[in-house]
């Protein structure tokens, strides 16, 4: 007669080690894939800019809506491979005793430089903005708004300035890059703060 005998500590353990591990592995495996994953976007996304190949713009097709859902999709043609113009807005804040502050979203002076990007990135959604469209015209109103508030203004005058890249052909001619003829200005209206009070 044959009797069951009972598993030793050891035994047991060993039978509990086995799943414990495996589970343990498939973690580790898809924790890896996702990193690999993650990290071929990152490299993606800059390198998708045109001009860019074929084999990167298929890769976009996959790591593109990736990145978009976690917002790591960062304006890299801000900075490379070419940039493009830079847009800026001017303004002229007049105040209830007639005097007038000037003044230029992005400036050098705003501190710390992550606030300056971000003030650039205001300003660069106007030329990414279709100007017939009514979100510009709602951006250029906010723009106006804010900055009349933020200098206690009765009115405001907003104007968009376009500063053009220099080429290297311009560069080796001895041209400064802050030349005053690579602006270009466009007006974008006057506002009176009793147009922004009612609403």
């Amino acid at each position: 007669m044959c009797v069951d005998q009972p598993l030793s500590p050891s035994s047991h353990a060993a039978a509990s080690e086995v799943p414990a591990r495996t589970s343990g592995l498939w973690w580790k495996c898809l924790v890896s894939v996702w990193l690999c994953y993650h990290f071929a976007g990152l490299i993606v996304s800059p390198a998708s800019i045109p001009p860019s190949s074929q084999l990167i713009r298929n890769c976009w097709r996959y790591c593109g809506p990736y990145l978009q859902a976690l917002y790591m999709n960062q304006g890299h043609h801000f900075f490379a491979p070419d940039p493009g113009a830079s847009t800026l807005v001017s303004y002229t804040v007049e105040r209830s005793d007639g005097t007038k502050i000037e003044g230029q979203i992005p400036n050098r002076s705003i501190s710390p430089r992550l606030l300056y990007h971000r003030h650039f990135m205001l300003t660069e959604s106007l030329a990414n903005t279709d100007s017939n469209s009514r979100a510009y015209s709602l951006l250029v109103r906010s723009l106006a708004r804010e900055l009349c508030a933020e200098n206690g203004g009765q009115a405001i005058t907003l104007t968009r300035v376009t500063h053009l890249l220099p080429s290297p052909e311009w560069i080796r001619a001895g041209e400064r890059i802050d030349d005053p003829t690579h602006y270009e200005q466009q007006p974008l209206g006057r506002f009176e703060w009793s147009d922004f009070s009612g609403r």
